[in-house]
């Protein structure tokens, strides 16, 4: 009789269990959605939901990446106290490797924050900062070697950095690790755009801008009014 009673009460708390697990899960992603709304006051709603998830759980490793993406995001849209902003992001990616050592995500974030920190105190601090970051992307791509985003971040990391011997610029490397991020996943506008400036990059401009007359004639661009406009701009800069 006893058998029979616990089975239902265990089967009820293990439904119980796993609903809440998916609510869980439903709750970082409707913050990510906010986050990707790119609105500072929505990117600000999902950092103070993360920052009241951390407070009972500090050592949620997805949690922590997820707020320094939020802070990254956050600090690209501020007049004000963009370096301050940027480096609460990095503080928390840096705790967020340090509690899910195995994930990439903490990685990439952690290298993304590191290369805004160097572009806002200017192009000496840039320099010094090139090599943790590609630590940083290096450590994501040998967890995950498909992991998209670390590879268009060095692409744009082997563009932007000056060459030997100063630092790593590298044309080849640029443009191998913008095919890999397109061919990842195709359609992704900041990759195709990457594609594009790694491309005029290596002195191949024609191919360049038919992927910047496709992207121009993208449906989806018209929903980005950011990206909308660095295409704009290299479009008019590639075809003076």
């Amino acid at each position: 009789m006893l058998k029979r009673i616990l089975c239902p009460v265990i089967l009820m708390f293990a439904l119980v269990l796993s609903l809440c697990v998916q609510a869980y899960a439903a709750d970082f992603e409707a913050i990510e959605e906010l986050i990707h709304t790119k609105e500072v006051s929505k990117i600000q709603e999902a950092i103070d939901r993360l920052e009241t998830h951390l407070e009972g759980k500090p050592e949620d490793g997805d949690a922590l990446w997820l707020i320094a993406k939020a802070y990254l995001y956050l600090g690209d849209r501020l007049d004000d106290h963009k370096e301050e902003t940027f480096e609460t992001g990095k503080a928390y990616a840096e705790s967020a490797v340090e509690f899910l050592p195995t994930s990439p995500h903490p990685y990439f974030w952690q290298a993304s924050l590191t290369g805004r920190i160097g572009q806002t105190r200017g192009i000496l601090s840039s320099l010094f900062m090139v090599r943790p970051m590609k630590d940083a992307l290096d450590q994501a791509l040998e967890l995950d070697e498909d992991y998209a985003d670390a590879h268009w971040a060095l692409s744009q990391l082997y563009h932007q950095a000056p060459g030997f011997p100063l630092s790593i610029g590298n044309k080849k490397l640029a443009l191998q690790h913008a095919e890999r991020a397109v061919e990842l996943d195709p359609k992704n506008l900041d990759y195709q755009i990457q594609l594009a400036v790694a491309l005029e990059y290596n002195g191949r401009k024609g191919e360049a801008i038919l992927i910047l007359e496709d992207l121009l004639a993208n449906p989806a661009l018209r929903q980005e009014p950011e990206l909308k406009t660095q295409v704009a701009e290299h479009y008019a800069d590639f075809t003076k």
